[in-house]
């Protein structure tokens, strides 16, 4: 279990490194104002298809990560904590599946990315059902979850304040802690299990 694990580990932080790419690829290309544009306006650029792959693959991580935290059970809060991670990741399909089919006006102005308040809430109660069992398991990897789980916490009362014209900035400050979230937790929990099996 502990190989298989650490390959889908492997796999999830590969895909959410490619998610970023994605992202920041279509962004260059669609010309489009990084402070301004919400993210879901880079669906209606010349290479959304794109952007929705990237979605598509985070998604996929998600569920990676998920089934790999299965043969690593600790605590009362792991099986709830990878059930949430599921959810955000069936969602981020419902998302790339929103923002590809979705009226280009709906995808401008505040409530461009209505979709994204469930992903966030299902992570963010993701990253907090982890935080035992990940203390435990491997306290650095748990101590960055509980650096970016604060950060996560910190953020969500800003969104009060944002306005149309800070929107893309505030988006795309969340998407980076939640990509480097993920992508730090995979890389992590991979390295503690190579530790693990391999002599020092």
């Amino acid at each position: 279990m502990g190989a298989q694990s650490r390959r889908l580990f492997r796999f999830a932080a590969l895909a959410t490194a490619i998610t970023l790419l994605c992202h920041l690829f279509v962004l260059a290309s669609s010309g489009q104002n990084v402070v301004r544009s919400p993210i879901s306006a880079l669906s209606t650029s010349e290479f959304g298809s794109l952007n929705a792959l990237g979605i598509i693959l985070f998604g996929i991580a998600h569920i990676a990560a998920a089934t790999a935290l299965r043969g690593l059970d600790h605590g009362r809060l792991w099986p709830v904590a990878r059930l949430l991670m599921i959810a955000s990741g069936c969602t981020l399909f419902y998302v790339a599946y929103y923002f590809e089919t979705a009226d280009p006006s709906a995808l401008v102005g505040p409530d461009a990315n209505d979709p994204l308040w469930i992903v966030a809430t299902l992570t963010g109660l993701a990253m907090g059902a982890l935080q035992p069992g990940l203390s435990r398991l491997a306290p650095r990897v748990g101590l960055f979850s509980t650096i970016s789980l604060g950060v996560w916490l910190w953020l969500v009362p800003i969104a009060l304040f944002v306005n149309e014209h800070w929107l893309g900035a505030y988006e795309r400050i969340v998407g980076v802690i939640y990509v480097f979230w993920l992508g730090g937790l995979t890389t992590g929990l991979e390295l503690a299990l190579r530790q693990r099996v391999e002599p020092p």
